[in-house]
């Protein structure tokens, strides 16, 4: 599927204010913030997951299936439209990059989650991420499309017996209010489902009771269209908002009591950016 070029130069302009603006870690004094950048943004170490998880990806990436779309819940997709659509476009275009998959693999070990709720499971690929990197977290995703939910189940049944995150179908307009009082307390949200705008503040307006001060929230495409740029600014904006961190492909939203100030960070690992450690 082509991508209009609109659609580019949203992007390309994204990316250079993003540059533009993004500080690395020697710009934070924060000694929790420093802590979770090195474990997140700074961390290079390979895990036998990773590979795992792109084996998968790449079983999707071959796969000649087409597979039935009747309706599409969100802000469309990358991967085509219509009622029928390529298992390996989802492959390509609609699941999150290795990158982002490492970082929330990373995230994970950082936070240690009991609880994780991911809205928009697609084929798995990020909830593989996710669970690999919180073992002992009971993750819950939110699949809008019932066929698109059991090629999901497939992936995690390559994943082994003991990672089998819980897969709900339905909207995520249907199945939060019967879902969140089941879950009560939510350690870990990625949401990544739906990229517009009113929706995506509505659905963080719908978790935000069941979160608590040591919560991390996720929000997935940040920069996928003006709408969602301003998503991703009422929401950091938001007053139960303490701290929120600007990584591009999605942004960190932290709910932390301790936290007396309200900061924004845009980041960018150190080496995309050596002059600011004065050697330049």
């Amino acid at each position: 599927m082509s991508v209009p070029f609109s659609t580019h130069w949203h992007w390309l302009r994204a990316a250079f204010r993003y540059y533009w603006r993004a500080q690395t870690r020697y710009d934070v004094h924060s000694p929790f913030l420093a802590a979770w950048l090195k474990a997140v943004l700074e961390d290079e170490r390979e895990y036998y997951a990773f590979d795992e998880i792109e084996i998968i990806r790449q079983y999707w990436l071959r796969s000649p299936q087409m597979i039935d779309y009747s309706s599409d819940l969100g802000a469309g997709s990358r991967a085509g439209q219509g009622e029928k659509r390529a298992v390996k476009e989802m492959a390509r275009w609609s699941s999150i990059d290795p990158q982002t998959g490492r970082r929330l693999f990373r995230m994970m070990q950082f936070s240690q989650p009991k609880t994780i709720l991911e809205l928009g499971t697609n084929l798995g690929i990020s909830a593989m991420y996710l669970q690999r990197g919180a073992v002992a977290a009971k993750l819950y995703t939110i699949e809008g499309q019932a066929a698109v939910a059991r090629m999901a189940q497939a992936s995690f049944a390559r994943m082994g017996k003991q990672y089998q995150p819980e897969i709900i179908t339905g909207s995520f307009a249907e199945v939060l209010p019967e879902c969140l009082p089941r879950i009560e307390k939510l350690d870990v949200v990625w949401l990544d489902g739906d990229h517009r705008e009113a929706a995506t503040i509505a659905y963080f307006e719908q978790i935000l009771p069941f979160l608590h001060p040591g919560s991390v929230v996720a929000v997935g495409d940040i920069y996928w269209s003006e709408g969602m740029e301003k998503a991703w600014e009422v929401l950091k904006n938001h007053p139960s908002v303490t701290l929120s961190v600007d990584l591009f492909d999605f942004g960190v939203l932290f709910f932390r009591e301790e936290q007396q100030e309200k900061e924004h960070f845009t980041l960018i690992p150190y080496h995309y950016k050596p002059w600011r450690l004065g050697f330049f």
